[in-house]
């Protein structure tokens, strides 16, 4: 009998890797609908999508996102749809990443390492923070500010800091020239204020805001009209246009983009934003339809993304 030797069951491993090339790659999954984002407008319009029967997956690389309920009197609201409504109604959700999107071939390169193809592609890639180049607002500053937009870590982090706020302190809340969603704004401001009426009446609410919107609301703190020249988070100081600010807590919100995955697939202009028809179809990728606030022109409010939803599914 012929002896078997190491070499010879490593060619026979090579030699059947060649006769079956598709085992060493990650395939493909099929998919009829993928919808992209799971905020209020993505996982409103999976819904409604699986509810006419359509094979719908959901991509999110956030759980948080998908818990159906907003995170405290500081994180933006959500649509209330949670995994457990989603997957009951039969939609597949995936925990993953959209990287790129091959429009020739309609597939989706997700961060694992998968593909996946689709037949109508949704994406509600929602808002992305705009890099400032402001002196001083580097990375640990933006960790030491949380913006707290979009982000249940961030509200958190900073529910944690009013938490800690000495009984007369100074809370800061920055605004910028360009603002996405002035609603949410002024709605972020109300909560501020109506925090410190709770837990530090003493406390003192400043609003710094780089536009010239006249937002501010009685009981809502001091607005001023100011533009920010540079930041020391360590020493609590904020230069503006307006003279020197100093404060125990910032919520310091940066402007807004379309989200990453949208700039990176080609479905942005110059503006930062999602160019589209009154449906949602974009006007710069055939076959792709954009919902919620990353569109160019979205009413960025909730029930703006659900009416989306509606003109686009």
């Amino acid at each position: 009998m012929a002896r078997i030797t190491r070499r010879d069951i490593t060619l026979s491993l090579i030699a059947g890797a060649l006769a079956a090339p598709a085992l060493l790659r990650p395939q493909a999954a099929r998919a009829g609908v993928v919808v992209v984002g799971g905020g209020p407008a993505g996982a409103e319009a999976a819904l409604r999508l699986a509810r006419s029967s359509a094979q719908v997956t959901l991509i999110e690389r956030d759980p948080t996102r998908l818990g159906g309920a907003a995170a405290g009197a500081f994180a933006k609201p959500g649509a209330g749809i949670g995994l457990g409504a989603l997957t009951g109604a039969g939609v597949a959700v995936a925990l993953d990443e959209v990287t790129g999107i091959d429009w020739r071939d309609a597939r989706v390169a997700l961060f694992s390492g998968r593909t996946l193809a689709y037949d109508r592609l949704f994406l509600a890639p929602g808002t992305a923070a705009v890099v400032e180049d402001i002196p001083g607002l580097d990375a640990r500053t933006r960790h030491l500010w949380p913006a707290a937009w979009g982000s249940v870590r961030e509200v958190r982090r900073l529910q944690a800091q009013l938490s800690a706020l000495p009984e007369r302190g100074h809370v800061v809340l920055r605004l910028p020239a360009q603002l996405a969603q002035p609603d949410a704004a002024l709605a972020r401001a109300e909560a501020l204020a109506a925090w410190l009426a709770t837990h530090r009446p003493e406390a003192r609410l400043t609003v710094l805001d780089g536009g010239d919107r006249r937002l501010g609301q009685p009981g809502t703190g001091l607005w001023l009209r100011a533009t920010v020249l540079s930041v020391d988070a360590d020493r609590g100081r904020i230069e503006t246009d307006a003279g020197r600010i100093e404060a125990d807590v910032v919520n310091f919100v940066p402007p807004q983009q379309a989200g990453l995955i949208a700039r990176v697939a080609g479905l942005t202009d110059a503006s930062g934003w999602c160019p589209c028809d009154a449906s949602g179809a974009s006007r710069l990728r055939e076959g792709a339809a954009i919902l919620g606030d990353a569109r160019r022109d979205a009413q960025r409010t909730v029930d703006g993304a659900l009416r989306s939803v509606r003109d686009a599914v």
